[in-house]
């Protein structure tokens, strides 16, 4: 006869498999906590450092980006400074300007212009200041030479501008010229707009119009342009013009280059500009064209004794250009920053135009910001200009 087990209830069974078991002890839950803890910090400091290095990698490269294309578009327009045609450059006595009191700025015949920020000649310290409001040009911040005259602007204090004139696209032939109160010229059909202020050159001489009508000939072979006082700023009535038939007509331009911000509003990051000739002769609404160009600096190579071999004598600010007319390279140097601040633990130190920003005595300030920096610089040669004669 069985006996029950002691302590075992009479009727009870042992229920098949089952195993003792027990819960986590205190110090057990504890640690496993921090385990858990540790492998979540972990794996977030990875995840916060992968992500830091994207930005990094992402805001170094749109810089690279910016930098580049500024540099190449300011030097593919300077090359061509100066460019009129067959005209390479025009003396005072050469050209007719026939428009009918055009503004001040006015001023093809220079073929390029520049404008000296304030306290910025190579060596002066300019640092970086956060939230900087655009000024009016006509403040006093801009110096030149040679009675450069500059349209009214809102730009970045502490940055140079710079404006280029030049013939722009291809051209046509004139094939006939009916002077009267309104000169019609026949050319062959080109790019050209109602309004549109061009150049007539026949390699001698050279004249300023405004295209008031512009209207199809022969069968839509040829325009014939009209040249009257009914368009703004027009043409002087029955002006003669000095080109002569054969001679050729190209739309002018003449585009202002300059730092500013979106809206010219202060907490907007810099931004180079562009100001391009309007129909009126002036410099038309500005065009914001690469973000992050917090500074333009420029200097103008001079051949300052005027010889065959047409070499630069001297960089020299737009102030101290003493003939425009020998200015025959430009040294551009830009400072571009990042758009998103935060992008490094401390301030950036960085070398701009001469002078090192570190902080340190003698040096410049360290920026009020974290963001990245870099410049970039190019010397250009116009084209029209650094040939031998």
């Amino acid at each position: 006869m069985n006996t029950p087990a002691a302590g075992r209830p009479r009727n009870s069974r042992p229920i098949p498999g089952a195993t003792a078991s027990r819960g986590l002890s205190l110090i057990e839950l504890l640690i496993s906590m921090v385990m858990g803890l540790s492998l979540a910090a972990g794996v977030m400091q990875v995840y916060v450092a992968n992500s830091q290095a994207e930005r990094d990698q992402e805001a170094r490269g749109r810089m690279q980006e910016n930098g580049r294309f500024a540099i190449t578009l300011l030097a593919q327009e300077l090359r061509m400074a100066g460019y009129l045609g067959c005209l390479a450059s025009i003396e005072a006595t050469d050209f007719n300007n026939a428009l009918d009191v055009p503004p001040a700025s006015f001023q093809p015949a220079t073929g390029l212009q520049g404008w000296e920020a304030a306290d910025t000649g190579p060596g002066d310290e300019a640092p970086s200041v956060e939230n900087v409001a655009v000024v009016a040009s006509t403040s006093g911040g801009w110096a030149t030479s040679g009675g450069n005259v500059l349209d009214a602007t809102a730009a970045m204090p502490g940055s140079d501008m710079v404006r280029i004139w030049n013939a722009a696209g291809a051209g046509a032939t004139i094939t006939s010229i009916t002077p009267g109160v309104s000169t019609v010229i026949n050319t062959d059909v080109f790019d050209v707009e109602a309004n549109d202020i061009l150049m007539l050159s026949d390699c001698e001489r050279a004249d300023w119009v405004q295209a008031c009508t512009v209207a199809e000939a022969g069968g839509g072979v040829s325009l014939n342009i009209t040249l009257s006082a009914a368009c703004a700023p027009g043409n002087i009535p029955s002006r003669p013009l000095a080109t002569r038939v054969g001679g050729e007509v190209v739309r002018l331009q003449g585009t202002l280059f300059f730092v500013g911000k979106r809206g010219d509003v202060a907490t907007n990051p810099p931004a180079l500009f562009r100001r391009e000739l309007s129909q009126s002769a002036a410099a038309d609404t500005a065009e914001e064209l690469v973000e992050g160009i917090e500074s333009l600096q420029i200097l103008y190579g001079i051949n300052a004794d005027n010889d065959n071999k047409k070499t630069v004598d001297a960089y020299v600010a737009a102030d101290d250009v003493g003939d425009w007319a020998r200015v025959i390279s430009v040294r551009v140097s830009v400072l571009v920053q990042s758009i998103e601040d935060g992008m490094l633990p401390a301030p950036q130190p960085y070398v701009f135009n001469g002078v090192t920003y570190n902080g340190t005595a003698g040096n410049g300030d360290l920026p009020e910001d974290n963001r990245l920096r870099r410049v970039f610089t190019s010397t250009i040669t116009l084209r029209n200009r650094a040939v031998g004669s």
